[in-house]
C-alpha cells in the first residue's frame, strides 16, 4: 500500500475568510499584535532581523497599547522605526513594508523605544 500525500492548498477565497476570521477573533478578545513574516530582514534594506515580532505594547498602558490594538485589528496596522536604520515601516497582519515619514503621519505609531519592549526574531 502507498502513502499518499494530497496537498490542499486554499482557495484566494478560503484564506480571505480565514483572514477575517482571525481578525475577529484578535479584536473580540483584544489581543496583543504579533506576528511572523515571510521575509526576515527590515524591508529598508539594513539587515535588521525582524521576521517574528512580539511587540509588547502592553507594557505601555493603555493609551499605547488599545488605539494600537484596534489597529492592528481593524487591518490599518501600524508605524515604527526600524531599530537599526531608523527608517519607517508599516506592521500589519500581511507584512511589513518601507513607508515615508508622511506616510507614517497618517498611521498610529509606536513608541520611539518599541524596540526595547518587544521580542524580535
Amino acid at each position: 500500500m502507498s502513502d499518499v500525500t494530497t496537498k490542499l492548498i486554499p482557495t484566494p477565497a478560503e484564506l480571505e475568510r480565514m483572514h477575517v476570521l482571525y481578525r475577529q477573533g484578535g479584536a473580540e478578545r483584544k489581543m496583543a499584535p504579533h506576528a511572523i513574516y515571510a521575509e526576515e530582514n527590515c524591508p529598508h534594506g539594513c539587515g535588521q532581523r525582524m521576521q517574528a515580532i512580539d511587540f509588547r505594547v502592553e507594557a505601555y498602558g493603555p493609551a499605547v497599547h488599545d488605539p494600537l490594538v484596534r489597529a492592528w485589528w481593524a487591518d490599518t496596522g501600524f508605524a515604527g522605526r526600524c531599530p537599526k536604520c531608523g527608517g519607517w515601516i508599516h506592521f500589519t497582519i500581511r507584512g511589513k513594508r518601507a513607508i515615508t515619514a508622511d506616510e507614517a503621519d497618517q498611521l498610529p505609531k509606536l513608541p520611539d523605544d518599541w524596540h526595547t519592549q518587544a521580542i524580535i526574531l
